[in-house]
């Protein structure tokens, strides 16, 4: 057996090599080797800086361009992109090699690997930044990442890999606000997410000043992330795990996802939880005092859909009472904030005792097809949970419970009658 080996792009200043092996003879190697090097070599546009890999490009570009104006999150989602799909698919490539093609056929392979539409929709964001940064720099003279193209019409040959989210049911529902009652800090959380579709970090980055009693409203200005700053160390997880300032970061708001700033109607029935939680933290804070915690945001946080200010792309929630009040609406008894976290351990109590099929992400599906089953609109639906579109809205959180097949044999017997 014969091979064909020649030297490509560097990568972190170390040579790198293409090989291939298997060939019957030395003149199909070496035919086949000139072939692949020539492929190699003259593919892509003539550039001033050619001689660049993807690898060492990509991580040039988070570091000059995305770190500068990027959100925190946003950073981490492009870097998780860059580090375990990009770099490995195509990044031996010299930066002026890649071609439209190229990148069309990744986004077609992993199509075929179960990737979900909006994590390719996520990938193809990042290489036409990536590309147009390229462009923008002379590095390349062209973009290839122009008009790259998802299938939809194309059954992939891996199924969709997605998180199984469930209907659940009004029985199982009623067992998990019986084990979580109102006395317990998670029974608002829960019932955010049941009776509203909410996510769960625009939970518990609701306040007091987003909840519209006269109106029976509750605005979506914002959501709350984790700001991971250094590797967290055992013990730190130890002592902070489910509060706060747990780990070795710190939690800030940022806008809600696709900057879904939206009004949801809430029932009466919540209108009046949420009252009764308001003056119960309003009689607990007199009778804690001195003790009682506060929590302040480095900037003002914006309200009925104003954009927020934000402090290098964050607005970090501190102690500090020199920034801005916050009233959280999901408190303890003595002030401190409800991480979103403690909805890990919430699941894994409903998953032992009540229903294996449950997350937190499932009650937004729950409530958006217990409203497709009483004929709601699916344009109000999609509105008021935040989707970017309707598509998501009908494929992902609607499913077709027994209410909307009973529904629908109704009609096909009047139909056809």
């Amino acid at each position: 057996m014969y091979e064909y080996r020649f030297e490509i792009a560097s990568i972190d200043g170390k040579r790198q090599w293409k090989t291939k092996c298997g060939f019957k003879t030395m003149t199909e190697a070496r035919r086949e080797g000139k072939a692949a090097l020539l492929a190699y070599e003259q593919a892509g546009q003539i550039v001033l800086k050619d001689r660049i890999s993807v690898a060492d490009f990509l991580s040039y570009w988070m570091e000059n361009d995305c770190m500068i104006e990027l959100k925190p999150t946003t950073i981490k989602n492009y870097k998780k992109t860059v580090e375990k799909i990009l770099k490995p698919k195509i990044g031996s490539y010299r930066l002026k090699s890649l071609t439209r093609e190229i990148l069309q056929a990744l986004i077609i392979d992993l199509f075929d690997q179960g990737y979900s539409y909006n994590s390719l929709t996520s990938i193809k964001g990042v290489l036409t930044k990536s590309m147009n940064f390229a462009l923008d720099n002379h590095y390349i003279t062209t973009s290839p990442a122009v008009r790259l193209k998802i299938p939809k019409n194309k059954v992939p040959k891996v199924p969709t890999r997605s998180a199984p989210h469930y209907y659940i049911d009004r029985e199982a529902m009623n067992k998990v606000f019986a084990r979580f009652p109102e006395t317990s800090p998670s029974h608002i959380p829960l019932k955010l997410g049941y009776e509203c579709g909410l996510r769960l970090g625009e939970v518990f980055g609701l306040c007091w000043e987003d909840v519209d009693f006269k109106n029976k409203v509750i605005y979506i200005n914002r959501q709350v992330q984790w700001y991971q700053d250094r590797e967290r160390t055992s013990l730190s997880k130890v002592e902070k795990n489910g509060t706060s300032e747990s780990g070795d970061g710190f939690w800030y708001f940022a806008p809600p996802k696709y900057n879904s700033y939206r009004k949801v109607e809430i029932s009466n029935e919540l209108a009046d939880l949420l009252f009764r939680e308001q003056a119960r933290q309003s009689r607990a804070s007199e009778y804690y005092g001195i003790y009682y915690t506060y929590y302040y945001s480095e900037c003002a946080t914006s309200i009925n859909g104003e954009t927020p200010k934000t402090v290098n792309g964050i607005n970090r929630i501190s102690k500090d009472e020199n920034g801005y009040p916050v009233h959280f609406v999901c408190i303890r008894d003595n002030g401190t904030f409800i991480s979103p976290r403690t909805m890990q351990h919430v699941s894994r109590v409903i998953k032992k005792e009540i229903t294996k099929q449950f997350d937190f992400h499932s009650l937004r599906k729950t409530h958006a097809s217990m409203l497709a089953e009483m004929g709601v609109e699916q344009k109000y639906i999609q509105t008021r949970l935040g989707h970017a579109n309707l598509d998501m809205t009908i494929n992902v959180y609607e499913c077709t419970t027994d209410i909307m097949r009973e529904r629908g044999r109704s009609a096909l017997n009047r139909l056809y009658t």
